[in-house]
């Protein structure tokens, strides 16, 4: 697959099959995460793989946090992407592999921390589209990071996001792009 295509190609998957990923793939996506840039090269990312018990866990806390998310979507789609995505926080897809994205704290603040794991979580991101595999960048259940962290069991570290990874159940839909978002100055 070409570069472009990757880009063009990476979708938000909310159903998986339950078909486990080999780990020497899972080592070539969370490698490419690591090859992001960071502020100062700090590379201030901490990225777990989880399956097992610990996703289980994983899980619970991402349907709790759904109630959370329920007024926003219910704002913007109808009752019926709703209930799937309500659907999607209950089982995560049934994606066999969860990634959770940490960030060391900084003296540089939150704002660049953030920005250095994204760059990670995007990279994992493409990585993964390219081995044939979707992913869901979810943020939600940042909103309960004591949980998150209970179930990680992990202190000091800032929660960025997690994301499930899996060979889709199905392809998700291509969304259109918008218009207006890129602005040209001085061509």
């Amino acid at each position: 697959m070409e570069f472009y295509d990757v880009i063009r190609n990476r979708r938000s998957c909310r159903k998986f099959s339950p078909d486990p990923v080999p780990k020497d793939t899972l080592d070539r996506i969370v490698e490419a995460g690591t090859w992001a840039p960071s502020g100062k090269n700090r590379q201030n990312w901490r990225i777990f793989v989880v399956t097992g018990q610990k996703k289980d866990g994983l899980v619970a806390v991402a349907d709790r946090s759904f109630h959370l998310l329920e007024p926003s979507l219910k704002k913007l789609y109808d009752e019926k992407i709703v209930s799937f995505t309500r659907g999607f926080f209950k089982t995560l897809g049934g994606a066999p592999v969860v990634m959770v994205f940490y960030s060391d704290v900084t003296d540089e603040g939150s704002f660049v921390d953030t920005q250095s794991v994204a760059a990670a979580i995007q990279n994992v991101l493409l990585a993964a589209a390219y081995e044939g595999l979707g992913s869901c960048w979810m943020t939600n259940p940042v909103h309960l990071k004591e949980e998150v962290d209970e179930v990680m069991g992990v202190e000091g570290l800032e929660l960025i996001a997690i994301v499930p990874v899996g060979y889709p159940a199905k392809e998700p839909p291509i969304p259109p792009r918008k218009d207006g978002r890129i602005s040209w100055i001085g061509f």
